[in-house]
């Protein structure tokens, strides 16, 4: 499979610009989903860390029980940040992969840009883009100073 991007010279202008449109949406939507579990799981594991850190010096387990968790929920924090964020990236590769399709068809060109101009793009996957390595500096303190 190549990554150029190809056009179907058969499908009609409007047809092909709903077609890309389409897909563009739904790796838009995908991109809001995996920010969705990103922060939930963010949440529960700040939640589970924080029940770890004021338990009980002696837990019903023992010491070393306690303090695997109190060093496993920032490692899963920060991989389960990672993987969402390379989700992210993915989708926002296939995104561009999309758009540039639309460019090769010159009777598009007088059709509305899809998802705006390159600097409200960014502005708009800001937070999927930065939540997850700023979840990941913070995790990342929490192991290394405690």
């Amino acid at each position: 499979m190549h990554d150029r991007p190809t056009t179907n010279p058969t499908l009609s202008a409007i047809d092909f610009y709903r077609l890309i449109r389409g897909q563009i949406e739904h790796e838009d939507n995908l991109i809001t989903q995996r920010l969705s579990w990103f922060l939930a799981s963010q949440a529960f594991l700040f939640s589970a860390f924080a029940i770890v850190l004021n338990g009980p010096l002696k837990s019903r387990f023992g010491d070393p029980v306690q303090v695997a968790f109190f060093r496993l929920i920032p490692i899963i924090a920060i991989a389960v940040g990672l993987l969402i964020w390379l989700a992210v990236w993915a989708g926002m590769l296939a995104m561009r992969r999309l758009r540039a399709m639309l460019t090769l068809r010159a009777d598009l060109k007088d059709f509305p840009l899809i998802q705006g101009r390159l600097h409200t793009r960014w502005m708009g996957l800001a937070a999927p883009v930065l939540l997850p390595p700023l979840f990941a500096a913070v995790w990342a303190v929490l192991l290394f100073v405690g």
